[in-house]
């Protein structure tokens, strides 16, 4: 890999930067100083910051070049996640939509109905494409809830085992966290119970762990402990591990050695691929202390903060990396923009405040020094 050939990266993969990111971006210059971002998953790269630590892996020999999204560095990812969820193999996908729509798609076989949380992004975010473009029946439970239970599932197999015409389900698929539940958990014994009865009944099971390494820090579990449960998982590569794009779905070698062709057909084998599996592998291995470095930083910061008597901190029942900070007596609107003068970026407030998003740009800076800059904007209003 050249060095000249990263010269028009940046605007290039500007295209491939999440939109929420992009309504953040002012420019393209590079930061002078780093942002305690309460808004995103992982760490905000700038385009220009993208493509220098691209520069910078090249430079440093870690990047092979792969072909259609096969071999070189995004082998090397692949084989890294694997071990990392516990599976025996696993393949890239360009997209999280892609990864869990092959996923139940190939798990389902002849058995087409698949139980989802009505909550899920495969139910709510995915265009219906397993419906659309594989045949398949989504079965939601668990309205406007995190999870379901072992006897919502018992009550779907009988009702289809009693049927006029019998059809059986294929696959169970679980998302944790869940995304549209303010990344609330899916409790790790309810999820054992429901895979357990399900291999008993050699029905298969996929997991949409999108952040399922922040899930992990939160439950003081290894990611694997989660992913061994399931015949299939996914994994985002850019919520977590700062890849411009990207998703990895681990299973048994049997079910993904020969995916490429389908990932093709689904227009998923990038040429090249290289640009985020090599920033995702970079990250890999670092996650995890640093979200747990970053969670602890946050607890301290939380503690702070609420020393002005105005700010309150609620977390969710079975939350992970997000909190809800209540603020009283304030212009929320002029808070959010003092705070990004400070360096402190927030989401949009609605009437009584913010959620915050944990992530390892809390190890920027103290949470004492975090902390002092936050109270004196809330003062300066």
């Amino acid at each position: 890999m050249r060095r000249r050939n990263f010269l028009q990266l940046g605007t290039a993969l500007a295209a491939g930067i999440p939109a929420a990111q992009a309504q953040h971006m002012k420019s393209s210059k590079p930061v002078t100083q780093k942002q305690t971002d309460f808004i995103h998953d992982g760490l905000f790269f700038s385009p220009l910051e993208y493509a220098s630590l691209l520069m910078k892996l090249a430079d440093e020999g870690k990047i092979k070049a792969d072909y259609y999204s096969n071999d070189g560095v995004v082998a090397e990812m692949e084989n890294t996640f694997a071990k990392l969820l516990g599976k025996e193999s696993a393949i890239f996908m360009p997209t999280g939509t892609l990864a869990n729509h092959m996923a139940v798609r190939k798990l389902a076989a002849g058995n087409r109905r698949v139980i989802v949380q009505e909550q899920s992004h495969l139910f709510n975010d995915s265009g219906d494409c397993g419906q659309t473009l594989s045949g398949l029946t989504l079965i939601p439970l668990g309205e406007n809830k995190v999870s379901f239970s072992l006897p919502d599932v018992e009550r779907v197999l009988d009702k289809s085992a009693k049927a006029r015409v019998e059809t059986k389900v294929g696959v169970i698929s679980i998302e944790t966290p869940v995304r549209r539940q303010q990344d609330r958990i899916f409790a790790f014994e309810d999820m054992k119970t429901i895979t357990d009865f399900a291999r008993m009944h050699q029905i298969k099971t996929h997991l949409d762990g999108a952040r399922l390494f922040v899930q992990a820090v939160h439950t003081n579990k290894d990611p694997a402990a989660f992913g061994t449960m399931f015949d299939t998982v996914y994994t985002s590569l850019w919520k977590c591990f700062n890849a411009a794009s990207g998703a990895i779905l681990a299973g048994p070698k049997s079910f993904t050695e020969n995916m490429f062709h389908e990932r093709r057909m689904f227009g998923g084998s990038l040429p090249y691929a290289w640009p985020y599996a090599a920033v995702a592998l970079h990250y890999a291995d670092s996650f995890l202390p640093d979200y747990k470095k970053a969670w602890a930083n946050a607890e301290k910061f939380f503690t702070a903060i609420q020393k002005d008597e105005r700010c309150k901190i609620v977390p969710f029942e079975n939350g992970s990396h997000i909190v809800r900070l209540n603020i009283t007596n304030t212009n929320l609107p002029k808070l959010k923009d003092a705070l990004e003068k400070k360096n402190i970026l927030l989401n949009t407030p609605d009437v009584n405040g913010f959620n915050l998003k944990v992530n390892p740009s809390m190890n920027y800076y103290s949470a004492e020094e975090l902390a002092d800059n936050f109270l004196k904007a809330l003062k300066s209003i």
